[in-house]
């Protein structure tokens, strides 16, 4: 009777737990939502493969993902991020005026542990983590917590077809005086120097950023990303870089009727389609080139400097961050879907589909004289060597910046007016 009454108890206890966790063998369900900004055809089988590698390894998750462009999914976050049906996890972009208001605003997850955890340090150079840091609160840039990783390393510089470039006995320059003498030799020819649309608004950052890199310092963009205390936009070598791109626009170097271009389908058709000799953007078109495009027909060169140093200052680092919703209730299973995307299987897919991969690439799987290889080698000269300059969107608001340099391009202000308005801009979004 003892061990009868015993029993009892025990036997109630667990007809509740079965009555609270379901059926014998039932598993729970957890959708983990994820946004991203890989909206290219070229990137969707990479991404529903790593998808399903990741579900088939967590039973009873679902992923519900959605991406955006950059721009929507930009001014879009701020906002999903304070709900608690937002993205558990989102891509980032990067600099102060993006991650740095979304860790003010607290919506972003320290990643530091979870960093330690899976040795995500060890997948490319502090120095390039140190563009997903903020101190608590946000209030410097470059130091404290890690709210992203990254798994894409972005260059920018200038596709060129080769066919075009032998026709007309040109080869790659190796000074900045080199570049126009050709871009002119372009031009005498009939031919446009560089595709170019600025109907989106971001690509004029890319067009006025290389010019930058060839009057500036990495020392004074340092200073004006991460707002030292010596930071400024107020030099005399970003007036320089806007008074060439004036000279640019004045003296027939963009595609005719560029205002009107957007990048998706206008830019990107125009450079297909062999409407221009040359194309600077990103290390991130070169999938959707390889796709469309003879690999072997184009290749892709960094726009050199006034010295002709070996390894130029370029444009580039890693791209959008991977982060946490801080409110996320399943962080380390998000963790978990980061480890993957940011890892070396990530990577092989990646580059399979001809993008870059922030973390390094085998040697063995380049094959010289492809876009692939001129776009790995690149990236890993400008790494090695610290000659990776920074975007201005992350230190000057977005909109204000890319409104300033659609004024530039139009000729609504002068380049001495426009470094005086930056400048504005750049010390008003500090207070």
């Amino acid at each position: 009777m003892l061990v009868k009454r015993s029993l009892v108890p025990l036997l109630a206890a667990l007809c509740l737990v079965l009555v609270l966790s379901g059926p014998a063998g039932a598993q729970d369900t957890v959708t983990l939502t994820v946004w991203d900004n890989f909206t290219r055809e070229a990137e969707q089988e990479m991404i529903e493969a790593l998808h399903a590698e990741f579900e088939a390894a967590h039973p009873g998750v679902t992923i519900v993902r959605e991406s955006y462009e950059t721009s929507d999914l930009t001014a879009l976050l701020p906002l999903a991020l304070s709900e608690t049906t937002g993205p558990d996890v989102a891509m980032i972009n990067q600099g102060i005026a993006n991650m740095g208001a979304l860790v003010q605003a607290g919506l972003l997850l320290p990643l530091d542990d979870y960093a330690e955890q899976y040795g995500w340090l060890d997948r490319y150079a502090e120095g390039l983590h140190r563009r997903n840091r903020f101190t608590e609160g946000g209030e410097q840039f470059g130091e404290g917590n890690l709210y992203g990783v990254s798994n894409t390393a972005e260059v920018v510089g200038l596709y060129y077809h080769r066919d075009i470039f032998e026709e007309h006995g040109l080869s790659i320059p190796t000074t900045f005086e080199e570049f126009e003498s050709l871009a002119q030799t372009l031009i005498d020819a009939g031919v446009t120097p560089i595709v170019f649309g600025s109907l989106d608004g971001w690509p004029a950052i890319h067009e006025y950023g290389a010019l930058q890199n060839v009057y500036a310092t990495l020392e004074e963009l340092d200073a004006l990303i991460f707002r030292f205390e010596d930071g400024t936009f107020d030099t005399e070598a970003n007036l320089q870089a806007a008074q060439k791109l004036v000279e640019w626009v004045n003296n027939g170097y963009f595609s005719e009727g560029f205002e009107g271009m957007d990048y998706d389908n206008a830019t990107t058709s125009a450079f297909v389609n062999r409407q221009g000799a040359m194309w600077l953007t990103g290390s991130w078109m070169s999938g959707t080139l390889v796709e469309q495009l003879d690999e072997e027909s184009v290749g892709f060169f960094l726009l050199p400097d006034l010295e002709g140093s070996e390894v130029p200052l370029a444009t580039g680092g890693v791209g959008l961050a991977y982060g946490i919703r801080a409110t996320s209730e399943h962080a380390d299973l998000a963790a978990e879907y980061i480890d993957l995307m940011t890892g070396p299987r990530a990577a092989e897919l990646l580059f399979e589909q001809g993008y870059l991969p922030a973390v390094a690439v085998d040697e063995e799987l380049l094959t010289e004289g492809t876009l692939t290889a001129d776009v790995v080698h690149a990236w890993e000269a400008i790494s090695a060597n610290d000659k990776v300059g920074h975007y201005l969107d992350w230190t000057i608001p977005y909109d204000e910046i890319v409104a300033s340099l659609q004024e530039l391009l139009g000729g609504q202000i002068t380049p001495e007016e426009f470094v005086a308005q930056v400048q504005t801009v750049y010390e008003e979004s500090a207070e």
